[in-house]
């Protein structure tokens, strides 16, 4: 699930992050929080970095409950629903992430910063003992992103664009090199380290899915919703994650559908001075067919802050859609 960093993992039931005003990094990578700062022009940044931020307070219409809307009560299915099944060699699976957010920086706040962001990443198990991942290979065949100030943008690069990464898993710690055996950039390395640790929060998250499928309803534990949110990193960190199993259903092929409520706030330490905050809210859905399909989708505001006077500053919204086919 995923993310952190608001890279891709920014989402649930595995995941990477990175806050990209541009996540990488659940709650799961998108573009790098460097990634606004650094996409100005000289006389932009100046005029951002001198500006005062008039706060601005995202209003969220609510659609009321009658009995009509309300959801139906979950009901429990059979022990063994949405259970991790072993990793083995060669196993596959992609995530899909699509990121944009918008925010309004400079005097007064009249300064309208924009980005979307997408990207497609394929994993492949290439070795495995006893059902735990020894290495694994990380191909980020899609990664575009377009910034645009006051209307005005363009493409931003993306440095993982058409890359492959394989990582080697060391007493539990992941070793990062690239498609030729060397060792990549220290910035694509914590990208990378980020997703790779995606299994692992998977396995988290699944194991708490599946007991409460077995009753039906019910609250994930703290540490479960922050797998949900990709978990943490050295620079990322989860907090008021939550979430809960709303709705359970079977289809006709006894496909099984568990519907959750998910919401955490997002922490990303851009650098010593700077920090991003975002705090989202939605829903992910797991499919447990004979392969496993999860998408989820959280909005929220978004917030740079500064410790440095006349330092980046702003206020927007954000949304998150991540999607991943097993």
């Amino acid at each position: 699930m995923g993310g952190c960093q608001l890279k891709p993992s920014t989402t649930p039931l595995g995941g990477s992050r990175d806050v990209a005003p541009a996540p990488a990094k659940g709650a799961a990578s998108a573009a790098p929080p460097s990634a606004v700062v650094g996409a100005l022009t000289p006389a932009e940044q100046e005029a951002v970095e001198q500006a005062e931020v008039t706060p601005v307070t995202p209003v969220t219409p609510v659609t009321p409950v009658t009995p009509e809307t309300a959801p139906e009560p979950a009901k429990a299915l059979a022990p063994g629903a949405f259970q991790l099944k072993p990793y083995t060699a060669h196993q596959a699976w992609t995530r899909s992430f699509d990121l944009e957010f918008a925010l309004k920086v400079g005097p007064g706040g009249n300064v309208d910063m924009k980005m979307v962001s997408h990207q497609e990443a394929r994993f492949e198990v290439l070795a495995a003992t006893n059902g735990a991942v020894d290495k694994l290979q990380i191909e980020y065949t899609v990664y575009t992103s377009k910034m645009t100030v006051m209307g005005a943008g363009g493409d931003s690069p993306e440095e993982l664009a058409g890359k492959r990464f394989v990582v080697t898993f060391a007493q539990g710690k992941p070793e990062v090199r690239d498609a030729s055996g060397g060792r990549p950039p220290q910035k694509q390395i914590d990208s990378v380290e980020d997703d790779a640790r995606e299994p692992l929060e998977m396995e988290k998250a699944l194991k708490e899915l599946s007991q409460l499928t077995a009753k039906g309803q019910g609250d994930f534990s703290a540490a479960g919703a922050v797998a949900l949110a990709g978990g943490e990193d050295h620079d990322t960190k989860v907090s008021r994650a939550s979430a809960r199993l709303q709705k359970l259903t079977t289809g006709n092929h006894n496909d099984k559908l568990a519907l959750l409520d998910l919401g955490y706030t997002l922490t990303n330490a851009v650098d010593d001075k700077t920090t991003i905050e975002v705090q989202v809210k939605g829903n992910l859905s797991v499919l447990d067919a004979p392969a496993r399909y999860q998408t989820s989708t959280l909005q929220g505001p978004m917030e740079i802050r500064s410790s440095e006077p006349g330092g980046m500053q702003g206020r927007g919204t954000v949304k998150i859609v991540t999607s991943y086919k097993y």
